[in-house]
This record gives structure tokens, C-alpha cells and sequence, in this order.
């Protein structure tokens, strides 16, 4: 009876918010595993922000019910593309603490410095990807997906000439990264193989982390 009661106490809990509540902020994360428990605040990176909004996808291409099914192909596509880019920077500029703690870290199978050889792998991936891209290209998805610009910022900065249209631009760069990432993936997989720290795609589910 008891347990009842403080389980019950824990869930009415008041949750803290942030300080100054953006347009980037959202009330969705929930906190707990029991019913009617509370939600907490999470704030959403650029593209996911935009994702939410429906401008990965073009509405001029959504008029007829193909042109729709294409168009949110490609919205999942340029979503996943987007995530694995922002989680690739975040690994290729993860910086290796000095000192004693390198000894101290190891993998599952007690190998120190396999983090290493991983993070080594990623950026040759990424490096080959970015060759792969237009130069502009990259820069966007760079600014946007790694260090959380802006899409108008970014792409004003990049291509002016995209001014009035920085959404249709930062969707083109998406595309560049999407079939880049393919292309990467095909010519470095081993026939009959299946390819590491290569990042799939189409795979990643676009509502999984809303």
C-alpha cells in the first residue's frame, strides 16, 4: 500500500522547464515508465525542428498521390541522412582525453583504444563522402546537420543566390548527401558482406526519436 502511494507521488512530481522556452523546445520526452507519468523538455537540432514542420519535403511535388509518396520517401531519406551526418560530426570531432584515462577506457571486449580505430573509420567515411559532394553541398549539410546553423544562415552564406528559396537549396544538399552516402556505402561493402560504421540510409525510422 505503501509502495502505491509513493509511486503515485513520484508521478505527480512537478518537472522543471527550461529557463527561456524557444521554438526549438519540446514538451514530449517522457520520464518515466508508469502510466500518466510526466513529460520533460528536449530541444530539437535544426533539421529535426524543420523535419517536424514538413520542410524536408517539397509541397509543390505533393499535388497528385504518387508525387506525395515520392516526395515522403525522400523526406525519410533526407532525415536519416541528416541524423547520421549529425551524429558522424559528433564522433569525427569528439576529442580524446589526456592523461591516465586512456588506460582506463575500454570496450565491451577490454581492448583500450578500440574507440580510436572506430572514430579513425568514421572519418575516412565521412572524408569520402564529402569528396564525393559538391563543395557547397557539404558546407550546408556540414553547418545545418553538424554544427547546428540555421537553414537560412547557412545557405545565404553559402549560395546568396538561394536567398528566397533556402529551403528547396538545403533539400538539394540533402539529396547530394543521401545518394553521396550510397554511393559510399556500394563501392566500399565486400560482395555478399555487410558494410561497418557505414551508416544506412534509409534505415533510420524518422519518427524513432520524436
Amino acid at each position: 500500500m505503501k509502495a502505491k502511494k509513493k509511486l503515485k507521488a513520484l508521478v505527480g512530481e512537478p518537472v522543471d522547464g527550461p529557463a527561456v522556452i524557444g521554438a526549438a523546445h519540446v514538451h514530449d520526452r517522457v520520464l518515466g515508465k508508469a502510466a500518466g507519468a510526466r513529460k520533460g523538455w528536449s530541444k530539437l537540432t535544426v533539421y529535426e525542428r524543420e523535419f517536424r514542420l514538413g520542410h524536408l519535403r517539397c509541397k509543390e511535388r505533393c499535388g497528385t498521390k504518387d508525387g506525395a509518396e515520392a516526395e515522403g520517401r525522400l523526406e525519410a531519406d533526407r532525415f536519416a541522412a541528416a541524423r547520421a551526418f549529425d551524429l558522424g560530426w559528433q564522433l569525427c570531432t569528439a576529442s580524446w582525453p589526456g592523461g591516465s584515462t586512456f588506460d582506463l577506457v575500454k570496450t565491451s571486449g577490454g581492448v583500450p583504444g578500440a574507440f580510436v580505430d572506430h572514430q579513425r573509420e568514421a572519418k575516412e567515411f565521412w572524408r569520402r563522402v564529402e569528396q564525393a559532394m559538391g563543395a557547397n553541398d557539404w558546407l550546408i549539410c556540414r553547418r545545418v546537420c553538424g554544427e547546428n546553423f540555421s537553414v537560412a544562415a547557412a545557405v545565404t552564406a553559402i549560395n546568396p543566390g538561394y536567398r528566397f528559396s533556402t529551403l528547396a537549396r538545403f533539400r538539394e544538399a540533402l539529396d547530394a548527401l543521401v545518394a553521396a552516402m550510397r554511393r559510399e556505402r556500394r563501392v566500399s561493402q565486400p560482395l555478399g558482406g555487410k558494410s561497418v560504421n557505414k551508416p544506412d540510409v534509409v534505415s533510420v525510422d524518422p519518427g524513432s526519436r520524436m
